[in-house]
């Protein structure tokens, strides 16, 4: 299901997986010009009650549990709350408001992905035939406000602010007006004077066009619709009416050549929006001609070429919201993973393939430049003695002509150090590894994935490497990221790179043959990442956490929580995967977890430290007073429903400040710490001290609930 709310209009259809719409409504959006006087909080429940009711509308007739929304505002990228919307909401306190949570809470049946409407377009925009081959597209959406995204083609990402999560609000830009020798001054939108939306936006104009009628300009009538007025004088050629055209598209073209001259990698700029649709050729012909008055410093010719406007029924906003919603959204089998360069990587799923051995293309052997086709495969020595034979077949495809070489390890955390790593760099010297051509295929859980990712990282500075996640733990963390480690010097992965694989490739049919215990390990994982950015895959942990905990949930069950945590993970990692931002919600559960683990090793597995280091975060964020004591308990109660420990015997005060002191080395000096205040919603405190920590593990060891001793 998707929607586009702008500050005039909600459009609701159903997006197919061949890319065409049903049920297409259109309907008025409640803003604060259809409900004047009304407060922002107040509009932003009429507008979740519309949406949440379409919705329910739509899922009736057509069985969709995904909703994706294009939302007229602006949003952080980072933390997904809206920022603010003059068109919608108007001027006043109070606009930030967590649109997705909101939906969440009103119907948590569906998986709700919200995004800024302009953001949609680019992504919908960067996936046309048409623009392959572009470096970078700008989308400018010209409706009742004006906003700016500029995405990279090849990878689909959408650069934003580290610091506010946003990009292109070049409706609040500066901008003066006038009209021949006479200067206007007009209120924008959010209520300040003098911003570009104030006068090139639709409400812009038709502002202008109120304040025109009512001194009585020969072509508008006062009490006929103005911008249809307007949008035929311009057609016919009334001399006036192309003045005000000019001077209503001059504050747009000025800033459109700002941003192409700061950024030179801007291939295209496509403008979307009722106020080019509505205004036609004479619209694009006008903004290019100011631009080439101008001109962009050492270019000739004209930009014509460079400036497009979207076809109308193009529905750009509801398709670029369909494909994040369905890149995110339980039910997917592939996310396409944009690196922070021109790289990028593929998740797939691929259910009963590998370990049955009907095998997938992108991961058959290829002839190399050699003209033999080969495969270096290092695959956990368990694996390969119950799934040898599948994975030769899966791997070659069946072909006589392709051949594998394995070197089987029997991985344990303790073994992933310096001297495995010589190792593998001697059985890649013996392998003769092509460098580009050959990518070493590495079969196994996260140990395994950890030392064979590190050391593709390292050898020859890098090569192609495909990870078969084997564990549960592997599919939905440790095998679908960027990062390698190493452990050293009596520290968890003090060692490590950032290296992103070709492919990873996730079949669940390894799990039936899992060790009960290892499987558990990947539900804390599942845990973790479900309480801060999936509240309906907690309740789906909380639902089925006997049959998870006894490594026997119904598959579609299964699927699901793989599908979910998978989603979940790659939504916090996508935009960051080289860390530049160290507060990251995906590292809860990993501020004690390595110290526990390494220090109490071999008898906590790294999903059971993750669970631990959860309970504690759990506690501390109740002893604070940001948790409920509801919440708290439930929390802890799906770990031990899970099966997963909330404490240990040998787990002291001494051993948590001083993973705490380690961790805040780890992240630049402060804790960042994240603590939950209610199921995916946390926030990060910088300042938790050791009479905390010793509260909170006290509460632990007083529940008498799951302690591993």
């Amino acid at each position: 299901m998707v929607f586009d709310v702008g500050g005039t209009h909600a459009r609701s259809a159903v997006l197919d997986g061949e890319g065409r719409l049903h049920d297409l409504t259109v309907r008025a959006t409640p803003s604060w010009a259809s409900y004047p006087g009304e407060e922002a909080a107040s509009l932003h429940q009429r507008l979740v009650d519309l949406i949440v009711a379409d919705a329910r509308r739509l899922a009736r007739r057509h069985r969709v549990a995904a909703v994706g929304v294009s939302l007229g505002a602006a949003i952080d990228a980072r933390t997904g709350m809206t920022v603010g919307s003059g068109p919608l909401w108007g001027d006043g306190a109070g606009q930030r408001f967590d649109t997705a949570g909101a939906l969440r809470d009103a119907a948590s049946e569906f998986r709700w992905t919200v995004v800024n409407d302009v953001t949609a377009s680019a992504v919908a925009l960067a996936a046309q035939p048409d623009a392959q081959g572009l470096r970078r597209l700008a989308a400018v959406v010209v409706g009742s406000g004006i906003g700016l995204r500029t995405v990279e083609v090849g990878t689909g990402r959408v650069p934003v602010s580290a610091d506010t999560g946003l990009q292109g609000e070049i409706g609040h830009l500066p901008a003066g007006f006038r009209i021949g020798a006479r200067e206007i001054v007009l209120r924008c939108d959010c209520g300040a004077t003098g911003h570009l939306s104030a006068y090139a936006s639709g409400r812009g104009i038709d502002r202008i066009l109120t304040l025109l009628a009512a001194e009585g300009t020969s072509w508008l009538a006062a009490d006929a619709p103005l911008n249809s007025q307007f949008a035929q004088a311009v057609a016919a050629g009334e001399p006036e009416a192309l003045t005000v055209l000019e001077a209503v598209t001059r504050p747009l073209a000025h800033a459109l050549l700002s941003v192409l001259s700061t950024d030179a990698e801007i291939d295209r700029v496509v403008l979307t929006g009722g106020v080019p649709a509505g205004l036609g050729r004479a619209y694009l012909e006008c903004l290019t001609a100011q631009m080439d008055a101008v001109g962009l410093y050492g270019r000739s010719g004209s930009l014509a070429g460079t400036i497009q406007v979207a076809s109308p029924d193009a529905e750009l906003a509801l398709h670029g919201a369909g494909m994040l919603a369905r890149s995110g959204a339980a039910g997917a089998r592939s996310w396409i993973v944009p690196g922070d360069d021109p790289k990028s990587y593929s998740v797939v799923m691929a259910p009963n393939t590998l370990a049955s051995g009907r095998g997938t293309p992108q991961v058959a052997a290829r002839p190399g430049p050699h003209g033999a086709a080969r495969r270096l495969v290092v695959a956990d020595k368990r694996v390969w003695e119950m799934y040898g034979d599948a994975l030769t077949n899966a791997l070659t495809g069946g072909s006589e002509n392709i051949t594998l070489e394995t070197l089987l390890l029997e991985p344990d955390e303790s073994g992933k150090n310096l001297a495995a790593v010589s190792d593998l760099v001697d059985a890649f010297d013996r392998f003769g590894l092509l460098r580009r051509s050959e990518p070493v295929v590495a079969v196994g859980g996260g140990v395994l994935l950890d030392l064979v990712g590190f050391t593709a990282s390292i050898y020859r500075r890098g090569v192609p490497l495909i990870k078969v996640p084997t564990t549960l733990l592997g599919m939905i963390d440790a095998g679908i990221g960027v990062k390698t480690a190493i452990n050293y010097g009596g520290q968890k992965s003090r060692l490590g790179t950032y290296s992103r694989p070709g492919q990873v490739v996730i079949d669940p049919g390894f799990l039936p043959t899992l060790d009960p215990r290892e499987y558990r390990c990947g539900l804390g994982e599942a845990i973790k990442i479900a309480v801060v950015a999936d509240v309906t895959l907690f309740d789906l942990l909380d639902a089925h956490s006997r049959t998870l905990a006894a490594g026997t949930p119904d598959p579609r069950v299964e699927s699901e929580v793989i599908e979910r945590s998978i989603a979940a993970m790659l939504g916090e990692l996508v935009g960051n995967l080289g860390e530049d931002r160290l507060d990251r919600l995906a590292d809860i559960g990993h501020t004690f977890s390595g110290a526990l683990e390494m220090s109490l090793e071999p008898t906590l597995l790294h999903g059971e430290a993750v669970a631990i280091d959860l309970a504690v975060t759990v506690m501390l964020s109740r002893n604070r007073g940001l948790l409920s004591s509801a919440v708290a308990d439930r929390i802890i109660r799906v770990l031990t429903d899970l099966d997963l420990p909330t404490s240990h015997r040998e787990m002291t005060l001494d051993l948590l400040v001083e993973a705490l002191a380690h961790t805040s080395l780890h992240r630049d000096g402060q804790q960042r710490l994240p603590l939950l205040e209610d199921v995916g919603r946390a926030v990060f405190v910088n300042d938790v001290t050791e009479a905390e920590l010793g509260e909170a593990l006290a509460a632990l060891q007083t529940r008498q609930l799951q302690v591993m001793s």
